[in-house]
Formats: C-alpha cells, sequence, structure tokens
C-alpha cells in the first residue's frame, strides 16, 4: 500500500475489507475483531472529509483514511500505515512533546478514546464507555490529559470531559450540559471542540443549545472561553455566522476558528492579546 501526497492530494492504492458479517448475539456491543466475508481492492486519488493532525516538530502528518490511520512526511512521499484492520479508528491528534497519538476507536466493540505510541505500538484505551459518543479528542498542553467532546447517545448533547493519559477510567467532567437537572432540553448545552491557551489556564470551544433542530436560523454555536482553574466562561464571539472549530495557535498569540458568511464557510483569525 502507498499513498503520495502531492499538492494537497492523495493518490492511494489501498485494499479495504468491506464487513458483511453477522453480529454476535449479546447484550452489549459486538466484541471485535469480526471476520471478513470479503474484500475488495481499488484505487483512488482523493480523500475527503479527512480528520489530520501535525506532529510538533513540524515534519509528520497523521491522518484517518477509511477507518485507518497513517502518517505522512510534510515534505511528501509515501504514507505509512500506523492503525489498520477491521476497527473504525480516527481523528488523530499527535500529543505536544511528539511522541503519542490520540485517537477514536471501536476496537473493543464500542467507540472510546485510545492513545498509541507514534510508531503504532502500544495501543491504550483511556475512557471505557459501552453506548457513548466522542467527537475532537485534544491533548493539553502539558500532555498529561486527552480532553474530548462526549455524549451519552446521538440524542445527547456534548459535553467536555478529560481523561489522564495513564489512568484513562471514568474521566473527569469539565462542561455540564444541563445546568440544573430539570432544564428543558432547549436549553441544554452542546459544547464541541476543546482547544488551549498556551499556558494551560484557559480552554477555548464551540457552543450551542440543542443538538438537534430543524429548520434553524443562524447564529448556531459560538464560541466560549472557560477559566479551567475557577469555571468562569466567557463568551467570546456573537457572529450573525457562528463560530465553530476554534484552534489556538501553537505560540498562544493566535485564535482562528469557522464562521459562515455569504453562504460560505470561511476562517478568521483574531489576536488574542488585543481582540
Amino acid at each position: 500500500m502507498s499513498i503520495r501526497f502531492t499538492a494537497l492530494l492523495f493518490s492511494v492504492g489501498l485494499a479495504a475489507s468491506l464487513i458483511a458479517a453477522e453480529p454476535e448475539k449479546e447484550k452489549g456491543p459486538t466484541k471485535l475483531p469480526l471476520k471478513a466475508e470479503r474484500s475488495v481492492a481499488f484505487e483512488t486519488d482523493e480523500g475527503t472529509w479527512l480528520s489530520l493532525d501535525l506532529s510538533p516538530d513540524g515534519k509528520t502528518i497523521v491522518f484517518e483514511l477509511l477507518g485507518d490511520l497513517y502518517t505522512l512526511p510534510i515534505s511528501g512521499g509515501e504514507a505509512k500505515p500506523l492503525l489498520t484492520g477491521m476497527a473504525m479508528e480516527t481523528q488523530p491528534r499527535f500529543s505536544p512533546d511528539g511522541k503519542e497519538i490520540a485517537f477514536l476507536s471501536d476496537r473493543d466493540g464500542a467507540e472510546n478514546v485510545w492513545t498509541v505510541q507514534a510508531d503504532g505500538s502500544n495501543p491504550r484505551k483511556l475512557s471505557d464507555e459501552k453506548r457513548a459518543e466522542f467527537v475532537s479528542p485534544a491533548w493539553s498542553p502539558d500532555g498529561q490529559y486527552v480532553f474530548v467532546s462526549k455524549s451519552g447517545s446521538h440524542l445527547g448533547a456534548n459535553e467536555l470531559w478529560m481523561y489522564h493519559r495513564l489512568g484513562g477510567g471514568a474521566g473527569i467532567q469539565v462542561t455540564k450540559s444541563k445546568l440544573k437537572p430539570d432544564a428543558p432540553r432547549d436549553d441544554w448545552n452542546n459544547d464541541l471542540g476543546a482547544t488551549f491557551s498556551s499556558d494551560g489556564k484557559f480552554v477555548y470551544f464551540a457552543r450551542r443549545k440543542r443538538n438537534f433542530s430543524y429548520n434553524v436560523t443562524f447564529p448556531l454555536w459560538q464560541l466560549v472561553r472557560r477559566n479551567l482553574v475557577t469555571g468562569d466562561e466567557d463568551s467570546i464571539t456573537n457572529l450573525a455566522g457562528s463560530a465553530f472549530r476554534p484552534a489556538v495557535s501553537r505560540d498562544g498569540k493566535y485564535l482562528v476558528y469557522a464562521t459562515r458568511y455569504e453562504q460560505q464557510t470561511q476562517l478568521r483569525v483574531r489576536e488574542l492579546a488585543t481582540g
């Protein structure tokens, strides 16, 4: 298998397994690995909806394609498989020291947060959920925790949770979707996409009310900054086109995020010191 990176396009040759297996009849999630009944080989020169990250030294890209993880030199060349197989593995993120990669995987039968060494060895499960859904893992600046948005089901709202890179376990809840136990659904917070100030004091993320609604009107998402020491929160955007997918630059000087403008998604950059 080889994947070449040229002019921001991927040239792909790979074998993909198609699952046609009968799930085990048991309570809880189906246990992997399942047995593939057949496979199909194909080639493509494009990848869409890819999730990728750049190593801290700026030399290596890690990305997902068809539920597998690959690494690729930033200068181009041949991509190398990092994690492959029947499991669906997505959203890889390098640790601040570049030695580990956090990702999402259903390799044990349910989606959970995992880490793996940058060479693909020693995968370790951090969370231990049976039916939860996760999105957007992100490392804390000190490399000790993986933050992730978690919901109890596809109908639930996402909350920020953090898992220690070694301990994992039940995790620590950072934000709550319901500020009161009897809060109506329209007042639930839905929090996605953690990114951090360089000193680790603040976490930035996108928030909207409710998880889904018909006939929506903008704005939907806005950016929130939370003080991880005091728990205080501030809304830092109020855009008609919404604000989402925030990312703080590695030097901590800039915040980039997406917004809708004239029927298109565009990027905005904000200098954090001046606003």
